[in-house]
């Protein structure tokens, strides 16, 4: 049976073999007196404060070693141990798993259930500013790895008692903490009960990182557009729970969850609410026309001078035919060649550490299309155009969506190369459906747009803070106001 027993000679037997004290050496067990009852602490060296275990339990334990029992013996040890977070459990299987996460668990004889005390205290990352989400205008602080102070931050942001953190575990053979966070007069209901069932449905061994998770918790796993955002700022996070989104907080991870979301969230950045509302729809625009570069440019321009040479003007298609001329490889073929060569660039920049990497990618591309061009392997417009397409890509701010698009640039110019302006049309319409027939978390990946629902109007085009009263449609649909009265309420004179 897995109820812990009233001897204690027993339970060590029973958490001695469960912990495996014989070959792990991290698992300490610290035998004690209290209330003339022989007792055993057991804790995991590294994750729990022995400062803490010393001063807050065993020492007044041991001052209460030759004390008379008065009153029931778990009520008498919660009154004489200094720890603020302290419960009962009263299987084995719960007493491992408050080891294992670093809390101590205390044992006694003729006491049928174990003190669980939190003491954790392991050395982690301090706040630091986001590495891949940096704005101009907003604060300056990154989640780090610690589930705990990953909540505090959103705390931090949004002083209510409305922000609901519900902890729970994910993983079989080695659980993972989990806070799943919402707000309670915004988050909708269904959607909310939706995810947790997702994550209660999840039978895995083990959950290493947040884009595991959001693997199996999204609803086409064979889409190329993420339906999760990742989010490593609080401010960020603390925006999607202010419209009635759901923010899952991992243990270990760096970033956040937020679901559900739509296709226009994946080019918000925080940027564009602290900017004035002319500066943030501007910005989104320009986002807007990288995306548009990244994914059509290269396929438009082999398609122009292969299939529709007559679009183009007679001075740049004589110089783009003169050019050819020279290079012995073909427009599609070159084209392909040049756009993996420029991913290839980006992955190594990626993966070179500190300055180095920025660097690098510069310097390689500057240095391989100069060299390509004077080797006659490619001619120079070309260079042109995947430098802009390869620019575009930098201007989307989620990095899932980039590659998304990076990876459609591809497909794209395949259309283009075989099919021409109309193969990509085409493929254009079909991808277009195939994203309003999306979901993320059962909602319309494409909404407001398709379907049309009433919303905040905060889309492509920014409009001012002072006239956005509405939350987002994924939210809680009877309580979509954000605004009591009027936002400006306030006289000019």
């Amino acid at each position: 049976m897995d109820q812990i027993s009233a001897s204690l000679e027993r339970s060590l037997k029973v958490m001695e073999k469960r912990l495996f004290r014989d070959i792990n050496s991290d698992m300490i067990r610290r035998d004690l007196r209290v209330f003339r009852r022989e007792a055993a602490v057991y804790f995991m060296d590294g994750l729990a404060s022995s400062d803490f275990l010393q001063h807050y339990i065993i020492t007044p334990c041991q001052d209460q070693a030759m004390n008379e029992l008065t009153t029931d013996l778990s009520d008498a040890l919660l009154r004489t141990v200094r720890v603020g977070d302290a419960k009962a459990v009263a299987t084995y299987a719960e007493a491992v798993d408050a080891i294992v996460n670093g809390k101590a668990v205390l044992l006694a004889d003729g006491m049928p259930e174990a003190l669980c005390f939190d003491i954790r205290f392991f050395v982690r990352r301090g706040i630091s500013p986001p590495l891949t989400e940096s704005v101009v205008n907003g604060p300056h602080q990154g989640f780090n790895e610690a589930l705990r102070d990953n909540i505090t931050l959103l705390r931090r942001i949004l002083h209510t008692p409305e922000l609901i953190g519900e902890m729970t575990t994910i993983g079989e053979a080695s659980p993972t903490n989990l806070c799943v966070m919402y707000l309670k007069n915004a988050v909708d209901e269904h959607l909310l009960q939706r995810i947790k069932n997702r994550l209660k449905g999840i039978r895995v061994d083990q959950v290493l990182s947040i884009g595991a998770l959001e693997q199996l918790v999204e609803d086409s796993p064979f889409a190329l557009l993420p339906q999760c955002c990742l989010t490593e700022r609080p401010d960020r996070a603390a925006s999607f729970l202010l419209e009635g989104q759901i923010v899952i907080v991992m243990d270990g991870a760096p970033q956040v969850l937020a679901v559900p979301v739509s296709f226009l969230h994946l080019f918000h950045t925080p940027d564009d609410t602290s900017m004035r509302w002319q500066y943030g729809t501007f910005l989104r625009l320009i986002r807007l026309v990288g995306a548009l570069c990244t994914l059509l440019l290269p396929g438009l321009f082999v398609a122009a001078v292969t299939f529709h040479p007559e679009a183009l003007p007679v001075t740049l298609l004589t110089a783009i035919l003169e050019s050819q001329a020279q290079v012995p490889l073909s427009i599609p073929a070159e084209t392909f060649l040049m756009l993996i060569m420029f991913n290839l660039i980006n992955e190594a920049g990626t993966r070179v550490p500190g300055v180095v990497g920025n660097s690098l990618g510069t310097v390689s591309g500057l240095i391989l299309g100069q060299a390509a061009v004077e080797a006659r392997l490619i001619h120079p417009l070309l260079i042109i155009v995947v430098a802009v397409a390869s620019l575009g890509s930098y201007a989307i701010p989620d990095y899932s969506l980039g590659m998304a698009f990076r990876i459609g640039q591809l497909v794209f110019l395949a259309a283009g190369c075989v099919f021409g302006l109309y193969g990509m049309v085409l493929l254009m319409i079909v991808m277009t459906v195939r994203m309003c027939g999306m979901t993320s978390l059962g909602s319309p990946f494409a909404a407001p747009v398709a379907p049309l629902r009433t919303h905040n109007p905060d889309g492509l085009i920014r409009y001012p803070i002072w006239r956005q009263r509405l939350r987002t449609w994924l939210g809680n649909p009877f309580n979509m106001d954000r605004a009591s009265g009027k936002m400006r309420g306030w006289d000019r004179k």
